[in-house]
């Protein structure tokens, strides 16, 4: 099926979808927590399906759902619809304007200690400890 960008943004941001309150908005603002890897085609690598599912590559719609299961504490989408479909459509255009954040890879607390409890926890205790956060190149990001 294929989906609707716009549509999917609403389901982007809609909470209902999980049971912890959260949306993909919730980690996702202005495109934070994607890794560099978000901007190579998918399928690719993805640290938290190595980390928590053992898959070594991933497909969008397969990123999609581990999401819903795994920070939003929901059921997956049915393969078959409109909402999967729509999401993914956004997820991809979202993809295709991302730009790595450059200092990403320089920030010691990229692992951030508090992950394994809530991976999208609005305070980041490394947040003050970051040395990119202070360069410029890294605000506009």
């Amino acid at each position: 099926m294929k989906g609707d960008a716009t549509r999917g943004e609403a389901v982007f941001n809609d909470t209902q979808l999980s049971t912890n309150g959260l949306s993909c908005n919730s980690c996702h603002t202005g495109g934070a927590a994607y890794k560099a890897s978000f901007a190579q085609p998918y399928p690719h690598p993805v640290q938290m399906a190595m980390d928590h599912y053992g898959m070594t590559q991933i497909h969008l719609d397969e990123m999609v759902q581990l999401c819903m299961v795994r920070p939003m504490a929901a059921q997956p989408l049915d393969w078959k619809s409109r909402e999967l479909a729509d999401l993914v459509a956004y997820v991809s255009m979202v993809q295709k304007g991302y730009k790595p954040n450059p200092c990403a890879a320089k920030n010691p607390c990229a692992a951030n200690p508090g992950a394994a409890r809530n991976p999208c926890a609005a305070k980041n205790p490394c947040a003050a400890r970051n040395p990119c956060a202070a360069k410029s190149p890294c605000k506009a990001s």
